[in-house]
């Protein structure tokens, strides 16, 4: 061959590797045009948002449209990525499926939803496929065990999809990462022999689906020859039988996830043989038994384990274990394990420890003072003029290398050392609740400058910082909740620009807000400072924001303060609470709010006056809207039917009038409370037909009027029904005993709570950001705030109305009913008798009626009934006998004067009252006189001298009087003279004729 050919073909071929390896600009062909309308058909499905990640997808070639592969000599796609992009979402069109030369699909966090096409099981040179954090539906494709070469699958976190069986799982011989996370496979009862016949198999997720417990015994010629590295079957509910399965498989596991199951008993002693494990995690389980005995089980990993999760399992109290072998150790979590006492030196033997969390223990510290200038402590010798401080947070601080420290919910008690400064690598530091006090000065923190997060919050700690101090941090999170910062606003938090979340309530603060605060707030997504002393009005305008759709945390609280003046136009915010101040003026200005977002609004406790502004178009997200306790007048506005979301209404204690119309288009609604108003009308029908959800309904102390409504009855979540002090008129329902809620004892119960924010705080008050509504009821003859336990509340209260006719037999079967009030009414009939029946009963009020008959043997079934009133009525006959009616006191029976027995002193006998001990013995003398006393004397002069000077005092004075008084006692002396004479003059002449 010549040379120059030989060079030709070299350099030709050259080209080609060099086109392959070094991609687009060599590229031979331009995409398949089959292809490229496919991928437009796939677009078209998608519903673009803020973000357009098809920006680029234009001209004929789509090999240079972003997030699309091709191969460079075919110019077929083989791959397809489009990563996340705020507000996109849509289906996934099967005309993916005409993409057959795709290795790579990659559609994670679109937001997709609709069923995924089972065509994609055609698509056989798959080699990764990864369709996660979307918001597919029904049944996982059988159709995907086709991909044979299929060595990456993850449907991770589609919450509402689901798995029949793992029969096509088995196929994917090729398989090396797995992940179906949050996917439903509780039907799914050969889990564990699929996944068994996954030979190639590395690294497997199966967090949070539900899975079956499963004995090994049950499955056959189980093959346990695959070799994870990483295995996370987390959030599951497994019990123990597992354990064995996860040893066999586990050989060379490095990541171990078994945290969030049903594990009983020790770690089993096979985990000995772990050795390459890394990273354990066996936290929220029942794991028992001595801690040190089942750190002994893990002695195989002493020099590779960096990450140990045991918390939250009951071990045994006991000290911290020693540790020291496990020399590599980077993370700790320990906290609610029952540890107690001083911690071990073998912990400050932990030189790459950076995060220690021991909180929800029982570890103490021992205070001391010593003056002298030399301390030898556990063998190290220190120089001091003065040491003090808890002797567990003082030894803390020889763990230089620590960023994270928690020791929260520990009786540590003390002050915390000055020592603390020499941890400066510290980027997080917990001690919230652990009983310190002392005080809090620049020597603490000026070391600190790493410092992010700090939690010094439900302690006796007071802060002592010169105003001119500037911290060497920027912390994002300060919690310091019943500290003390106060009088004075803390200037040095001026210097603190990266605050995300701030608390500082309850710590002495009776100053107003600087000017600069504000500057901060436009950062804060987490603000309290309620139970302050704070004064003055706020701003009339805060610094603008940029919320993220989908990342609006924002919740500021002002509550409990002493701010005044009128409320201006507030920053885009999820919920605000300004309860329990004294802001005065209309809602006008607020209705300006940027509040596209805003959840929760709590108004309540303060002097807002006026009409309500038609202006609630603007706040349609809102969950929870309370107004209670204002001066706020005039009709509901029409607007308040533009909050569809709205789920508790709050109007009580105001001065509103008219009819609640407005509301019905509110059918989200599950509690309003309009009492203490002026509202009128008759009761609204439409409640029970367009407020389906609604499950507390109080309308007490209003004008409303009529009948009760039997649509009521429709109301199948009712559970707090709250009538009183109105003028309702006519009987009480017969469908009253069809109320689910209230006649199903075994019903769940809905707990009235709203989860705003991940960041709402990690105060105790507001963990987890939960915020609860709260609901007086009138309970037990007082009135109470029901705020955690609301949704557990079952009563009726229709007391104080003009409601006739009987108590509905129907209502006995009420069985789930806790309190009932009809007293006040003009109820006629008899106690039902089957009353007994509702033995949930704890209070139950029927006086000031018109009842009659006996009470019911049947009372003597309510043994949960620890208030009861029956006063002023008619029932007669003997008390039924049992424990629970003879304990009320006589009081709860007076005004019925023909009841007798215990408690009151008239004692029965053949059913009939008695008036004394014995019903054969006389009124002594004795008991007689009992009733002539002095002030009996008294009377009985008084009323000789009013009647008879009243009458013959006026005769002797008034002569007129005088003179009429004696003619008219004349006229009837002649008028009985006459009278008879003629009578006598009558019977004569009748005898004579009868002669």
């Amino acid at each position: 061959m010549p040379r120059s050919v030989f060079h030709f073909l070299f350099s030709m071929v050259t080209i080609l590797w060099i086109s392959l390896l070094c991609g687009e600009s060599f590229r031979m062909s331009k995409c398949v045009e089959i292809e490229r309308q496919a991928l437009l058909k796939f677009k078209d499905a998608y519903i673009l948002g803020l973000d357009n990640p098809f920006a680029s997808w234009n001209g004929e070639d789509c090999c240079q449209w972003e997030g699309i592969l091709c191969n460079n000599l075919t110019g077929h796609v083989t791959g397809l990525e489009i990563g996340y992009a705020p507000g996109i979402g849509g289906k996934l069109d099967s005309s993916i499926c005409e993409l057959q030369y795709l290795t790579s699909l990659s559609l994670d966090n679109n937001q997709l939803k609709g069923n995924i096409p089972e065509c994609i099981g055609s698509l056989d040179k798959l080699i990764e496929l990864d369709l996660s954090s979307n918001k597919f539906v029904g049944v996982v494709p059988p159709t995907l065990g086709n991909l044979s070469k299929l060595q990456t699958l993850n449907l991770a976190y589609n919450d509402n999809m689901s798995v029949n069986n793992f029969e096509w799982l088995s196929h994917l011989s090729n398989l090396r990462y797995l992940d179906l996370s949050s996917v439903n496979l509780t039907l799914v009862v050969d889990w564990l022999s699929s996944i068994s016949k996954l030979h190639s198999l590395s690294e497997l997720h199966l967090y949070n689906c539900g899975l079956q417990n499963v004995t090994l015994k049950s499955i056959p010629h189980l093959n346990s020859s695959i070799s994870l590295e990483v295995l996370e079957l987390r959030g599951n509910s497994l019990n123990s039988s597992i354990l064995p399965w996860v040893v066999k498989v586990s050989k060379f596991v490095q990541y171990l996830d078994l945290s969030d199951n049903e594990l009983q008993g020790s770690i089993p002693k096979p985990f000995r043989s772990m050795c390459q494990l890394k990273d354990l995690r066996l936290n929220s389980n029942k794991l028992s038994g001595q801690l040190s005995d089942n750190i002994q089980q893990l002695c195989c990993v002493n020099n590779s384990l960096e990450y140990l999760f045991l918390s939250d399992n009951p071990f045994t109290n006991e000290s911290l274990p020693n540790l020291s072998c496990f020399s590599s150790l980077v993370e700790l979590y320990l906290q609610h394990t029952n540890l107690v006492g001083m911690l071990p030196k073998s912990l400050f033997l932990l030189p790459s420890l950076q995060i220690l969390d021991l909180s929800h223990n029982h570890l103490s510290g021992v205070d001391i003072i010593d003056n002298a200038n030399t301390l030898t402590l556990q063998g190290l010798y220190l120089s001091f003029n003065q040491l003090s401080g808890s002797m567990s947070l003082f030894e803390i601080t020889k763990l230089t290398s620590l960023h994270t420290i928690d020791l929260s919910y520990n009786p540590l008690s003390g002050p915390i050392p000055h020592t603390i400064g020499r941890l400066y690598n510290l980027t997080s530091m917990s001690f919230s609740s652990a009983k310190l006090n002392g005080v809090i000065n620049e020597t603490h923190l000026s070391k600190l400058s790493q410092l992010n997060h700090l939690d010094l919050s439900q302690n006796s700690l007071s802060f002592n910082l010169s105003s001119d101090w500037v911290p060497p941090f920027k912390l994002g999170i300060l919690i310091a909740s019943s500290c003390l910062l106060g009088p004075k606003f803390p200037i040095w938090l001026q210097n603190q620009t990266e605050l995300t979340n701030l608390d500082i309530s309850n710590t002495g603060i009776s100053d107003s807000f600087p000017k600069w605060f504000w500057n901060l707030s436009s950062n804060l997504e987490y603000l309290n400072v309620s139970d302050n002393k704070l004064i003055g009005p706020l701003p009339k305008s805060f610094p603008s924001t940029i919320v993220d759709d989908y990342y609006n945390h924002r919740v500021w609280d002002l509550s409990f303060n002493n701010l005044n003046g009128s409320l201006p136009p507030f920053p885009e915010l999820l919920s605000l609470f300004l309860s329990n101040n004294m802001f005065t003026g209309s809602l006008s200005s607020f209705c300006t709010s940027s509040a596209q977002y805003l959840i929760y609004l709590d108004l309540s406790n303060n002097f807002l006056n006026g009409e309500l502004s038609d202006c609630w178009w603007n706040f349609q997200s809102l969950i929870v809207l309370n107004l209670a306790r204002n001066n706020l007048s005039g009709k509901l506005p029409d607007s308040f039917g533009a909050l569809q979301q709205i789920e508790s209404l709050y109007l009580n204690n105001n001065n509103f009038f008219g009819e609640i119309t407005s509301l019905i288009p509110c059918q989200s609604l599950k509690l309003i409370d309009v009492g203490d108003n002026n509202l009128q009308g008759t009761l609204p029908m439409w409640i029970g037909h367009d407020l389906p959800m609604l499950i507390v309904m109080r309308l007490r102390a209003n004008k409303f009027q009529g009948n009760i409504p039997t649509s009521m009855c429709n109301l199948s979540f009712l559970q707090v029904l709250d009538l009183s002090m109105n003028n309702i008129t006519g009987s009480i329902p017969q469908c009253f005993g069809d109320l689910i809620a209230l006649s199903n004892s075994m019903l769940p119960r809905e707990s009235f709570h709203h989860i705003l924010s991940s960041f709402a705080s990690y105060t105790e008050e507001y963990a987890s950001g939960t915020f609860y509504d709260k609901e007086i009821l009138a309970l037990k003859g007082s009135n109470r705030e029901y705020k955690t336990n609301l949704g557990l509340m079952t009563t009726i209260d229709l007391s104080c109305n003009h409601i006739t006719g009987e108590i509905p037999q129907s209502m006995t079967k009420l069985v789930a009913l806790i309190g009932l009030n009809l007293s006040g009414n003009n109820l006629t009939g008899s106690i039902p008798n089957n009353f007994g029946h509702m033995k949930s009963l704890e209070s139950l009020d029927l006086s000031r009626n018109h009842l009659f008959g006996r009470i019911p043997t049947s009372f003597s079934n309510l043994n949960f009934l620890s208030y009861m009133n029956l006063s002023f009525n008619n029932l007669e006959g003997e008390i039924p006998q049992s424990t629970q009616l003879q304990s009320f006191d006589p009081s709860s029976f007076v005004g019925n004067d023909r009841l007798c027995g215990p408690p009151l002193i008239n004692l029965c006998h053949d059913g009939v009252i008695s008036p004394t001990r014995s019903h054969e013995k006389h009124v002594t003398s004795e008991d007689e006189d009992k009733f002539i006393t002095f002030g009996f004397y008294v009377s009985l002069g008084l009323g000789f001298i009013i009647g008879f000077w009243g009458v013959c005092g006026t005769l002797v004075i008034k002569t007129s009087w005088r003179h009429a008084y004696f003619k008219f006692f004349n006229n009837i002396s002649d008028w009985i003279e006459v009278t008879v004479v003629v009578c006598v003059i009558k019977l004569k002449r009748r005898f004579q004729v009868e002669g």
